[in-house]
Parts: structure tokens; sequence; C-alpha cells
């Protein structure tokens, strides 16, 4: 009996996450409830602070949208093209997570030394490329 019942519950909960809006508004719920204490909070009284914060957590929430579903689709069809777009919005979101955490003042500007360039846009080069990959990619068959 409890057998079935869990696997009642993991039928329903897939069916919930298989429709993308309901997915994107779980994932939104997530972030939210994560950040709102340590981040928005501490901000809220400094109107251009908390702007540039809502504007990278709504970045954030949307690479960590394209990820999962990038990634149950590479988990469907085990296309490597899929698996490049996966990777490349994966940087994405880690991108997106160091901009959120250097607007709120979290962590400073990282730059690489000896070429005095930020580690977020190395990072973004690398997803860029590979983005690029994947959608460029030819699949054999």
């Amino acid at each position: 009996m409890l057998k079935r019942d869990s696997s009642i519950l993991k039928e329903n909960f897939v069916q919930l996450l298989s429709n993308k809006s309901n997915l994107f508004l779980i994932l939104s719920i997530i972030v939210l409830s994560i950040v709102i204490y340590p981040i928005i909070i501490p901000h809220i009284t400094h109107p251009s602070m908390i702007y540039h914060i809502i504007l990278h957590m709504i970045s954030f929430d949307v690479a960590l949208f394209l990820t999962t579903i990038s990634v149950i689709s590479y988990k469907k069809t085990k296309s490597k093209k899929i698996l490049l777009t996966a990777l490349s919005f994966g940087f994405l979101l880690f991108i997106e997570f160091l901009y959120l955490l250097q607007s709120s003042n979290l962590l400073g500007a990282f730059y690489i030394p000896l070429i005095e360039v930020e580690f977020p846009h190395v990072l973004l080069l690398i997803m860029l490329g590979l983005f690029a990959a994947g959608v460029l990619r030819i699949e054999r068959k």
C-alpha cells in the first residue's frame, strides 16, 4: 500500500513538473524564498541597489529554468547538441549567481591575475562557446 502511494505521489510530481509554466513558477518560488532574507532584506531601503539585485535575481531564475529544461531534454534525447546547450546554460547559471552575489555586495569583483579580466567575463565567453558549439554541431545518425 505504501509503495503504491509513493508511486502515485511520484507520478503526480512528475506530471506537475512536466508543465513548463509550473516548473518555472516552482523554481521562481524556491529561488525567491532562499534569497529574500540574506540578499534582498538588507538592501530594501536602497532603491538603486534593490533594482540591480532584482534584475540579477530574474536573470538567475531564467538561467535556472533554462538549465533545468535543457538537462531534462538531454536525459530524454541523449543528444550531444542538447548536452552542450545544457552545459552552456549551467555556466550562465553560475555566472548569474556570481553577479547576484556581487550586486548585493556579498562578493567583490574577482579579477584573474596578470590579465586583469573579471572571472565572470571569462565564464561568459566559455558559455557562449559551448552554446555556439551546441547550435552549430551537426548530429550524425
